[in-house]
């Protein structure tokens, strides 16, 4: 697992000129893009730019993870990405979009499989953005790969469903629900699709709250203004980390009296709800630096 990520940035692969922004935007990962972004007759370029800013050291230890988004792996250009990247080093994981089989997955583990990152195979991420991928989600978790966080993609999703995608996102509901489970399965990272309106960050926000009551971790950015409000939405506010403090004290004062269950605020607090207060607490701790 890489992470937790709360917020991933995406860079064009061709502004070179913001590459060192996106680094510093307060991002928990920003994805150097060679797909969707990049012209065609640009990918190569990309590449190269791409590979020189990996070549750099980090800013600082507590520097954003460095990814690249591949093109589709079943295409000219994803091949060409494949093949040169097989040889770079200086990024934590890669993207890869389109993905609707385990077998994608796979293959990319086993052309990186000799390609160690500190002692362990690359990390996957792909990108679920098909009725296909949707349904066959919790069989892509589990691919015989490195699977490190399942990415929702629901522009392209709506737009082959024929249907637009609102605020309140209840063509949303089941897809979101099929990632985050099938993550949650395999012990991969759910992350949430882009929203596309860069000046309203007020349903911005309200998106980020919806992704995360059905079990997403983090969200997709596509400008740095996005990243503070993402990564405050997937943070343990100050309330939900008193009430997670209260719930394992009082667990362990009736764990310490023989008691396996106890109640709170007239409420049950049993195993299941310390263990999701402990988690609380962990995630506090590590945005916190703690």
């Amino acid at each position: 697992m890489i992470g937790p990520i709360r917020s991933l940035l995406f860079v064009p692969g061709t502004r070179s000129d913001r590459f060192s922004k996106a680094m510093a935007s307060g991002a928990d990962a920003v994805a150097f893009d060679l797909e969707d972004s990049v012209e065609a007759t640009q990918k190569e370029k990309a590449r190269g730019l791409i590979a020189e800013f990996l070549g750099q050291p980090p800013a600082s230890s507590s520097e954003a993870l460095r990814l690249v988004r591949f093109n589709a792996v079943d295409t000219e250009a994803g091949q060409g990405d494949l093949e040169y990247f097989r040889d770079v080093t200086g990024y934590d994981g890669v993207l890869l979009p389109k993905v609707e089989t385990p077998g994608i997955l796979e293959t990319v583990g086993r052309i990186f499989g000799s390609r160690a990152l500190a002692g362990r195979p690359v990390p996957l991420l792909p990108l679920l953005e098909s009725p296909r991928a949707i349904l066959r989600a919790a069989d892509i978790a589990a691919a015989d790969a490195f699977v490190a966080a399942l990415l929702f993609g629901a522009e392209d999703l709506t737009a082959q469903l024929a249907v637009p995608r609102t605020i309140d996102g209840d063509e949303l509901i089941f897809p979101r629900a099929q990632v985050a489970l099938a993550a949650a399965a395999v012990g991969a990272q759910a992350i949430d699709a882009v929203f596309t309106s860069l000046d309203d960050l007020t349903s911005l926000e309200r998106d980020c709250t919806r992704a995360r009551a059905v079990g997403f971790h983090g969200k997709m950015a596509i400008h740095p203004r996005q990243v503070p409000v993402i990564n405050a939405a997937f943070t343990p506010s100050a309330a939900e980390i008193e009430r997670a403090r209260r719930v394992v004290d009082v667990y362990e004062a009736a764990r310490a009296a023989g008691q396996g269950v106890t109640k709170m605020d007239n409420q049950m607090v049993e195993l299941p709800i310390v263990e999701r207060a402990r988690r609380t607490l962990a995630l506090a701790a590590r945005y916190s630096g703690g």
